[in-house]
């Protein structure tokens, strides 16, 4: 189907198009700037190519008209976010009318046009503060003081109308979404981080986590669920606020520093900040409607949707952990306070890596050597290999590498290949079927499909491996990591018509 995605730019819109990607969909993604949607995009995986990005606003309606003919269904995960209760970065009119009239663009727009499902992203926080223990997509709707709040009311009251003259819309009310790669820190996020750094405030109630790549996963799915008028509420996991520190000092190993704050001082301060900002406004995350949020969020009834869209949540020991990692890689959590998921320190380049590394890139990744290289590396790699008992290759002094000993897929018999490596933080390790970027897949590669059990002998060490070949998203996203090892790949890639075969090596329990 062809899908028309807003806010492909941003957190849940990005993961969005590349879960569509993954389910053999054609996203067309509405964005005012295709540069900035590029790079957000490649940082997860999804190439350029794969995506037709349309330039405009949602609040233009003629580009937004112009985006919608064509397609089959849509995906509106684009909206001004003004959590502090200001003005929306200058917009005219504010958030309200930004939020809204966005919204009756493109899902009035989607509806106008028969396409179907059109998908509206809201959020659990219009059921806030909540009229229930468990939130439901039935709860009563609250009622907002923020600009940001007010806003997503009034789209919301839009939709449901529309779903009341039958309009086949689907309204999702994810949690607190959280996950790596997010291009602009939300609240929450940054809330995390600061929580970390400084001090942790320990209110009542507590906050819905859902990972960005199982809310991406579940809009995709919505396309195909063909539900009718519906809505899905996708809290995901409910933690108290001491429950969150605990799972974050057990990731980090690092205890946070902790102040219990009673709820009736939370929302005094809100009030209070709300109250200054309204006589000269100034930035400051906490508002009324956030305190609120804070201290009475209750866990929300997520089985409805899980059910209908066959869906389950990844455990929120992943997705806090990959969020953690990414803010420590990013600089906004400090390496200390990430504990054992700051990113290692990589060793300083030795001087022949400094020297010789360019001058090898370039003739690696020259044609000639393609015809060269086989004849010469391989052959060096191995007598080096068994004159030093496994810790020395020639490719080593430039890039990580190992010998990989497979069993031939003719002869039965084992086949040693020394190959540059990407080493994985669980001891694994991944390599490409390169060949030095000629048409045929090197044999090894081949002697992996019919046989994955291998075995890698790495700085002296041999343990027994299985391969697993990498699919097109596990590609993508892992390609980045690559290239930035060994850059001559995409050379390699543009030389030849074939797919480069990717593997993953995992060492076998107790190897």
């Amino acid at each position: 189907m062809r899908v028309l995605v807003t806010g492909a730019s941003g957190f849940v819109g990005s993961y969005t198009v590349r879960a569509l990607l993954a389910a053999g969909h054609r996203p067309r993604a509405l964005v005012r700037d295709p540069g900035k949607a590029t790079k957000v995009l490649q940082t997860i995986g999804v190439a350029a190519e794969d995506v037709e990005l349309v330039p405009g606003d949602m609040l233009d309606a003629d580009a937004v008209a112009e985006a919608l003919d064509g397609c089959d269904a849509a995906i509106h995960a684009a909206a001004a976010i003004g959590v502090t209760g200001g003005p929306a970065g200058g917009k005219a009119g504010g958030i309200v009318d930004v939020n809204v009239q966005g919204t009756r663009n493109v899902v009035g727009g989607a509806v106008a046009r028969g396409l179907d499902p059109v998908i509206h992203v809201s959020t659990i926080g219009v059921f806030v503060p909540p009229s229930a223990p468990v939130i439901t997509a039935n709860g009563a709707l609250a009622s907002p003081r923020t600009d940001y709040g007010k806003s997503k009311l009034a789209a919301e009251e839009y939709v449901r109308g529309l779903q009341s003259d039958g309009a086949p819309v689907t309204i999702v009310y994810p949690g607190g979404v959280c996950g790596p790669d997010q291009p602009v820190l939300d609240a929450l996020l940054e809330g995390l981080a600061a929580a970390l750094g400084k001090v942790w405030p320990l209110p009542g109630g507590g906050v819905s986590v859902i990972d960005v790549r199982d809310l991406g996963e579940a809009l995709a799915r919505s396309v195909e669920a063909r539900q009718g008028p519906s809505r899905w509420v996708l809290g995901g996991h409910y933690l108290t606020w001491p429950q969150y520190a605990d799972l974050c000092d057990r990731l980090t190993g690092v205890r946070c520093r902790r102040v219990r704050v009673p709820s009736r001082l939370m929302l005094g301060l809100g009030s209070a900040l709300d109250a200054a900002k309204r006589v000269r406004h100034f930035e400051y995350p906490l508002t009324r409607d956030a305190a609120e949020f804070m201290v009475t969020l209750v866990p929300t009834d997520d089985r409805p949707a899980l059910d209908a869209l066959d869906l389950t949540l990844r455990p929120i020991e992943e997705t806090v952990a990959d969020a953690l990692r990414w803010l420590a890689e990013d600089g906004h959590l400090s390496p200390r306070r990430a504990g054992r998921l700051a990113p290692k320190e990589q060793p300083m380049p030795t001087l022949v890596q400094r020297t010789l590394g360019p001058v090898f890139q370039r003739i690696s990744g020259a044609p000639w050597f393609s015809k060269v290289g086989p004849k010469v590396v391989p052959p060096v790699d191995r007598a080096l290999h068994k004159a030093t008992g496994g810790r020395l290759l020639l490719g080593q002094l430039l890039v990580p590498s190992l010998v990989l000993t497979t069993t031939g897929a003719v002869s039965g018999l084992p086949r040693r290949t020394p190959l540059a490596c990407l080493p994985d933080d669980d001891g694994g390790f991944v390599v490409v079927g390169s060949n030095f970027g000629r048409e045929k897949h090197p044999a090894w590669t081949g002697n992996l499909l019919k046989n994955p059990e291998a075995e890698v002998s790495f700085q002296g060490r041999t343990v027994p491996v299985t391969a697993h070949l990498l699919d097109d998203a596990e590609r993508k996203e892992i390609w980045p990591r690559l290239t930035a090892v060994w850059p001559v790949y995409d050379r390699y890639v543009e030389r030849t018509d074939r797919q480069l075969r990717i593997f993953r090596l995992t060492p076998k329990p107790g190897g």
